[in-house]
């Protein structure tokens, strides 16, 4: 129990990038400067200077790396981030019904679009149609919902997965204070996934009981 403990807590550092192998300086000892990093630009401003490119490290890991007016921002290149910003593209009125999605009803109506892809009145509409049928057919809605959110979870935790299993490729590394080694984190990895793949087969056991 201890050390499924400490993995867990180890993934959520990772997450938010306070994991102790994160915040320690990476170091490449590479023979000259151009074997650091590798670039590839994705798209340029109108003058030619690059504005979205893709940094390449040693390790395989690649950035990608947008110049925004007066900062830069630097992401995983498939970034869970990337995928948020797509989903929050919500349109201006119910695919189902029409209602304008940004009225006194904003809030609820995104919260259900991302999960149902509808409004908050066409929701409320189907379940006082379930709830008319019985208890047997709500109940039967309800476990369909809770699957459904399980399933958009573990999508999400898979991309979460694959990013710190990209970033802990970086096992080359020097602290503050010069010193400098290597780190295998092949072990706790594969500990991680395999964990997480038995969440994820004892939950779905349960929407089949």
């Amino acid at each position: 129990m201890s050390n499924k403990l400490q993995n867990v807590k180890a993934v959520k550092q990772m997450l938010a990038g306070e994991h102790r192998f994160q915040t320690r300086k990476s170091t490449y000892f590479g023979n000259s400067k151009n074997d650091t990093e590798k670039t590839e630009v994705l798209e340029k401003f109108e003058n030619g200077d690059p504005k979205v490119w893709v940094e390449t490290k040693p390790s395989g890991t690649r950035i990608k790396v947008t110049k925004h007016d007066g900062f830069t921002s630097r992401v995983p290149e498939n970034s869970i981030m990337e995928s948020v910003r797509d989903m929050l593209r919500v349109p201006d009125e119910c695919p189902k019904c029409g209602t304008e999605m940004r009225n006194e009803e904003q809030a609820l109506n995104f919260k259900f679009y991302f999960k149902r892809k509808k409004c908050f009145g066409c929701v409320l509409a189907e379940e006082r149609k379930i709830k008319a049928k019985g208890e047997k057919a709500w109940k039967k809605y309800q476990t369909k919902i809770m699957k459904s959110n399980a399933e958009a979870w573990f999508r999400d935790t898979d991309k979460e997965v694959e990013i710190i299993k990209t970033q802990a490729k970086e096992t080359l590394w020097q602290n503050a204070d010069g010193d400098r080694g290597e780190v295998d984190m092949s072990v706790m990895l594969d500990k991680i996934e395999q964990d997480y793949k038995k969440l994820k087969t004892n939950i779905r056991k349960q929407f089949k009981q």
